[in-house]
């Protein structure tokens, strides 16, 4: 920083007096790094107590300014002033300096000061009216300047003056603004530079690193003088405990002290006393084994000092020869060897050449010699003598061998080949292999022994030589062992550098209120025992362990005895005062309402600027409907309510109903197969897909679709009703999906070109239906008028009442039947024959519906009564009896039969026929249609073949084989099971039959998102990370957690993935029903034995564990946790702790109860599972209805208004609507308009809807617009709001309906199912008689192998 000069306009004279401000404002400056009085840190202080307390600044985060001030009582510069030359400027002050005699204006704008030259004026020199006419002039130092004059003085390098009306006006030289955080002053400079930095009184050269000496985790780096420093990133410890010293930034591992000496964690060395172990110290342990010994490049090396690999010398027969030595075979006497570089080469001996022509080699000898004459000798004890050079032993001495010379005998000891063992035993005359002698000691070949010489040492020997090494130690069964003799032993513990017995108690060496127990090698540590005390907010002072009742800690916030403090937790609201370690809290009074519907205010009081009626308060101004069925609207003014009655408008309708709860009534549509339909809709009759309905005027219609052709090649598809034409083009124009249009003259005739769902869209063509006119007199019928299609009637149709129920009437149509069901007339087409003669001879007799066969000229009625009632088979040349029926010979898909003397035929119609690859399409004799028939040698399973002799699991129950192309299984039967009153039947993985647990109780996340706990309690929570839902808090058996995301709209999430942890096993259950197991995808049904099976059913995931868990996700968004009863009071996290009481619910991990729903749910977040990071928010309080507006808010209480309207009518009584209303309520003001919200709708009735089916009412709520389902109707499915969990199937079949029921443990779940009389079989629904041939060949299965492909 430039040095401080004098403030401008002060005079030269009074320097001290603007010293003494200076120090005066230093001393005023913040201590930001003092020791501290007790616990109370500096506001930007680290303290770290190790028994004292000592602190340090911390370093202060770079700011966006060039010149931040400070502010009394803050340690760190900010932007809200500035510091310019050593004085303090407060934003937008306006400040003059002057720089080399120029007058420069300055401004501080948010930290940043900028400066514009000003011109001076120029004053003139005004002349005195009587004596010498002179100008002033300033006199500084003795010395004299004229007036306007600017000077430097000398030795004041850095200070210009000017004189100005005679007097000498000095001040520092302005420095412009350095561009660098932390410039330098250097010596002789006035101003500072960016040459290097100045940092915590530390000069550094630009461009070095360094390590802030107050900060030794920050490594800082000197960059064109401004410094920039960032936290040490600590490399990864490898040891379970690290440890971090004074002056030490990061965690390392201990070191390891070995025959007193010090090695670093991860170093390998040599061990000091024996060099032949290498030793490396992990974990504060130096853990040591014997060198391994590399193989030596030579066949006979020496010992070296560890291993046998010195290929200076040979080691050969016993003996240790230097290099290039030649020596005698220790076993062969005829060969002479020689030591080359560890290497042996031996050479037999050369023999001198012999006189004699006949040399002999005697035994024993090497060279042959010359025979000779000689005498023998005797033998010792008598015996035959023994002859000339002949050896021969003495029997009293075998190790002895002597030789018999011209009859003299000469004897000496057998010379003893050296032995090829280290430490051979002493046998009858020589050493031997097949011991060792050893210290002393004989031992067998191998026998193992303590070493003599080397404590810890186990020695061996083998075939005569003795081997030590250090003895192996086991590893320890104990985290913290004891060093023994020799192994680390668990009856003791080694504890951060220090030795405990066992059973000893000792203080925490880290944490010095925490008391250490030594048991066996385990270390536990844990709070000293503290005096329970009598008070409920104890104060722990500073330095001690325990609390004492002498003051209050109460939410953060510390008070003396007797000290009255707002309420932390309601500063405004509420006063606490602290009574001998007690907190006791009371809210302050409210004064009295004026009016007789206040509002709550501040501090809940009542106040009358809004209006609280029925339990919603109501700004002032603002309108409203008035109490349910009042049909009044209301207006609240200055705390007063005014309501006046709604006006309902008119209905041209002759069917109104008026909804329970509802004000004004409204058009009622057409009531048919239990669903409600709007006036003049249309749709497909639920059990003939190829029939349409419509609803006209409270009359309903239905009718088989009447198909036209357009095209001179339509085709058909498998789920077709018309044939279509392959693309939307009619006579040369072409026309847009959901285009409509007339092919031809005829206005019945209507074309719509289709979406397909592959390849492109078609056109299909019906004739239009018309609705039935019930109760209109033939008089009032009108035609249809030109372009029109459809007769009308002049008058009303006629109504269906309650005394007309039941009741039939003929409309004017002939073709129809209507019957008067649920206030609405049902009118369904009569279905009619085919006729086997051309369309020249039919006709439709007056009056009837269909037509009939007539011969080529019509016979009167009197020559009818004359014919014969048989008929004439020309195909077969017979004739017919009156009544008889047959199948066409050449046709198998057509029934003739007889009636009155004519032949009357019907075409049967096959259905869609889809058969899997490899099968094959058949008809049996006699038959009309179709079936698949499996490949010769193989099955068929789920749409592929499988190889005979190839086995598969079709569930937990059966397993299958497929045998010479016919499969066979074995399917398991349960006993019979009585489980008592407090006990429901769960299913183990694995298990095919149930077993008793206790009743389970559930919990449920759904929407954006609710919790509704396992004791009953609704909570709305929106954070978007990862949560702990479920726990098992004492046993830890499972943990369930759920990550949340917020898919595109702030403050709101749903939930995306559930993780569930059993033990090791970590299975995570993810968007569209995706599983996987410890990171692997797993297809499903998964089976881990015993731990837990996964399956999918309808389209819920299940997930069951062995301790009773059970999780149903439904892939998107729901999820839903059931656990057995004996895990009550043991539970936590978000689903609660499961002790039925719903009002302790919201408990944090550490048992306290949190404010708001938003810190509850935040104080179980945990960190996220694997995968790409992402960032997440935490949740806070969010009331999106009161963003959203009041439209928005009104059209989402009307859209929830289903969950109190008649559909759940039945459910209100066992499940209150209310919490799931306003849930339902916050999700639809959350997601706004648009197709997602009518998800979030769906979502939010599903869920009241899963709740009612546990409490045993299954409501019929989804309408043809309100939450469908669409099913695959092509393979017979059909939808069921709470269908069978286990379905019946091909290979169950034969299990009585009840048993299988009473077995299946899985909860009923909406789905596709099967229509009654129809069996599951690979995704398609059958009759049961068409099932493939399975064999049932007993009821214990083996253990099922894997699914196929699996």
């Amino acid at each position: 920083m430039a040095k401080s000069g004098l403030p401008l306009g002060t005079p030269a004279g009074s320097a001290g007096a603007w010293r003494a401000t200076f120090s005066a404002a230093s001393e005023n400056a913040p201590a930001c790094a003092r020791t501290l009085p007790g616990l109370v840190q500096a506001p930007a202080a680290r303290c770290a107590m190790n028994g004292s307390v000592q602190c340090e600044p911390l370093p202060c985060p770079p700011v966006p300014c060039r010149h931040p001030g400070r502010i009394p009582g803050q340690c760190c510069p900010v932007c809200d002033g500035c510091e310019y030359q050593g004085h303090q400027y407060q934003s937008e002050e306006t400040f003059r300096l002057q720089e080399r005699g120029r007058c420069i204006r300055c401004s501080c704008q948010a930290g940043e000061v900028s400066c514009e030259e000003q011109a001076c004026p120029v004053a003139p020199c005004t002349l005195p009216d009587s004596g010498p006419q002179l100008c002033p002039a300033c006199v500084l130092d003795g010395e004299e300047f004229a007036e306007g004059v600017q000077w430097e003085p000398d030795g004041q390098p850095c200070t210009a003056c000017s004189c100005h009306d005679g007097v000498p006006m000095c001040g520092a030289v302005l420095c412009s603004p350095p561009p660098c955080q932390h410039p330098t002053q250097l010596p002789g400079a006035c101003c500072p530079s960016c040459e290097s930095c100045t940092y915590h009184g530390q000069v550094y050269a630009n461009g070095r690193n360094f390590t802030d000496s107050d900060s030794p985790c920050h490594a800082c780096r000197c960059e064109a003088g401004t410094v920039r420093c960032s936290l040490v990133d600590c490399p990864p410890t490898t040891c379970a405990r690290p440890q971090s010293g004074p002056d030490q930034c990061c965690p390392r591992c201990p070191d390891c002290i070995l025959e007193e000496q010090v090695f670093v964690d991860g170093e390998s060395f040599s061990h000091p006393r024996d060099p032949c172990q290498e030793c490396r110290c992990q974990e504060g342990h130096a853990h040591c084994q014997p060198r391994a010994c590399p193989r030596a490049p030579c066949a006979h090396p020496l010992p070296g000092t560890c291993c046998q690999n010195n290929c200076n010398g040979c080691a050969f027969g016993g003996k240790e020869y230097p290099n290039g030595a030649d020596f005698p075979h220790p076993s062969d006497p005829c060969r002479q060897c020689r030591c080359l570089s560890g290497g042996v080469q031996c050479l037999s001996r050369r023999c001198p050449p012999l006189p004699c022509p006949e040399p002999v080699l005697l035994p024993g000898e090497c060279c042959p010699q010359c025979p000779a004459t000689s005498s023998g000798c005797p033998r010792p004890g008598g015996g035959v003598p023994a002859r000339h050079l002949e050896h021969f032993s003495q029997p009293d001495d075998p190790c002895r061998r002597c030789l018999c010379l011209d009859g003299s005998v000469s004897c000496q000891r057998l010379p003893c080949p050296p032995a090829p063992c280290s430490h051979p035993l002493q046998g009858p005359c020589c050493p031997s292999c097949d011991g060792c002698l050893y210290q002393g000691k004989d031992f067998a070949s191998g026998e193992r022994f303590p070493s003599p010489t080397a404590s810890c040492h186990v020695c061996l020997c083998w075939e005569g030589s003795v081997s030590c090494e250090p003895r192996a130690c086991a590893p320890a069964q104990c985290p913290f062992p004891a060093r023994g003799d020799c192994c680390p032993a668990c009856d003791g513990c080694e504890y951060l550098g220090e030795s405990y017995l066992s059973g000893q108690e000792f203080p925490d060496p880290r944490e010095p209120c925490n008391l250490c127990t030594c048991l066996g090698g385990f270390v536990t540590c844990g709070r000293q025992p503290c005096e329970p005390l009598g008070c409920s907010h104890p104060l722990t002072p500073a330095g001690h362990c325990c609390p004492t009742c002498q003051g209050c800690l109460y939410h953060g916030v510390t008070a003396a005895h007797g000290e009255t403090l707002p309420d932390p937790l309601d500063p405004s609201c509420s006063l606490c005062t602290c009574q001998e370690g007690s907190v006791r809290c009371q809210k302050k009074p409210c004064p009295p309402a004026l009016c007789p519907h206040p509002s709550p205010g501040p501090c809940f009081c009542p106040v009358c600027h809004s209006c609280l009626t029925q339990g919603h308060e109501h700004q002032d101004g603002a309108e409203f409907e008035g109490p349910p069925g009042s049909c009044e609207w209301c207006r609240c003014q200055a705390g007063q309510v005014s309501c006046v009655r709604l006006q309902c408008p008119p209905l041209s309708c002759p069917l109104q109903v008026t909804e329970q709860g509802g004000c004004c009534p409204r058009c009622r549509g057409c009531l048919a197969h239990g669903e409600e339909h709007p006036e003049g809709s249309s749709w497909v009759h639920p059990q003939s897909p190829c029939s349409s309905c419509m609803c006209h005027e409270g009359v309903v219609t239905c009718a088989r679709v009447q198909c036209v052709s357009s095209c001179a090649q339509p085709h058909r598809g498998l789920s077709d009703c018309c044939p279509r034409c392959s693309d939307c083009e009619h006579e040369g124009r072409k026309y847009e999906p959901g285009e409509s249009f007339q092919p031809g003259a005829d206005p019945c005739e209507v074309c719509i070109c289709e979406l397909q769902p592959e390849g492109p869209p078609s056109l299909q063509c019906h004739r239009r239906q018309c609705p039935s006119l019930v109760g209109c007199p033939a008089s009032q019928l009108l035609p249809p008028g030109p372009q029109h299609c459809c007769p009308t009637c002049a008058q009303a149709l006629s109504n269906c009442t309650e005394g007309l129920l039941g009741s039939e009437v003929a409309p004017p149509d002939p073709c129809y039947t209507c019957q008067c069901q649920d206030l609405t007339w049902l009118c369904i087409h009569q279905a009619c024959p085919e006729l086997s003669c051309p369309a020249s001879e039919r006709h439709t007799p007056p009056g009837s519906c269909c037509p009939e066969c007539r011969g080529p000229f019509p016979l009167p009625s009197h020559w009818l009564r004359g014919l014969p009632s048989e008929c004439v088979v020309e195909a077969e040349g017979r004739r017919a009896a009156d009544g008889e029926s047959w199948r066409d010979p050449s046709n198998a898909c057509i029934t003739c039969a007889c009636h009155r003397g004519r032949v009357e035929c019907h075409l049967e119609e096959c259905p869609a026929l889809s058969c899997p690859q490899g099968w094959a399409k058949v008809r049996e004799a006699g038959s009309c249609c179709e079936r698949c028939q499996a490949p010769a040698q193989s099955c068929a399973h789920e749409g592929r073949a499988v190889a005979s002799g190839e086995r598969w699991a079709v569930d937990v129950c059966t397993t299958c084989s497929c045998v010479a192309g016919t499969v066979r299984c074995q399917s398991q039967r349960c006993p019979p099971l009585s489980c008592g009153p407090d006990e429901a039947p769960a299913l183990s993985p694995g298990s095919c039959c149930p077993r008793c647990l206790p009743r389970p109780a559930s919990c449920m996340a759904f929407g954006d998102p609710h919790y509704r706990t396992f004791d009953g309690r609704l909570l709305h929570f929106q954070g978007s990370c990862s949560y702990v839902l479920a726990k098992d808090c004492r046993g830890g058996d499972f943990s369930v957690h759920v990550t949340n995301d917020n898919r595109g709209r702030r403050g709101v999430a749903w939930t995306q993935e559930v993780a569930v942890l059993l033990g090791d096993v970590a299975v995570r259950l993810l968007q569209g029903k995706e599983v996987t197991v410890d990171g692997r995808p797993v297809a499903l049904p998964f089976l881990q034995e015993p731990l837990l099976y996964v399956e999918l059913r309808r389209r819920t995931v299940i997930l069951h564990a062995q301790p009773g868990l059970q999780v149903l996700w439904d892939g998107q968004s729901q999820v839903e946790v059931s656990v057995p009863s004996s895990y009550r009071g043991q539970m936590c996290g978000l689903c609660g702790n499961f002790n039925g009481f719903a009002q302790d619910d919201l408990q944090g991990p550490e048992g306290l109860l949190p404010p708001t729903e938003a810190a509850f749910g935040n104080s179980w977040q945990v960190p996220e599972g694997p995968g790409p990071s992402r960032i997440c928010s935490k949740g806070r309080e969010v009331d999106p209805c009161r963003a959203a507006g009041y439209r928005a808010r009104r059209e989402a209480n009307a859209r929830c208004g289903v969950l109190k309207s008649s559909p759940f009518s039945r459910c209100h009584s066992v499940v209150p609507p209310e919490p799931f209303f306003a849930a339902c309520v916050y999700d639809l003001c959350a997601c706004g308009p648009g197709s997602l919200a009518d998800a979030c709708l769906c979502d939010a009735l599903e869920a009241y809807a899963s709740h009612c089916r546990q409490a045993g009412v299954t409501p019929a709520w989804r309408g043809p617009t309100l939450c469908v389902v669409g099913c695959p109707l092509d393979r017979g499915f059909v939808f069921d709001e709470c269908g069978p969990p286990c379905p019946r199937t091909c290979f169950n079949q034969h299990i009585p309906l009840g048993e299988l029921a009473a077995h299946c443990v899985r909860p009923c779940v909406p789905g596709c199912q099967c229509p009654a009389g129809l069996v599951e079989h690979e995704a398609h629904c059958i009759s049961p008689e068409a099932c493939p041939p399975v064999q049932l060949t007993g009821d214990q299965p083996p253990r099922p192998p894997p699914s196929p492909g699996q």
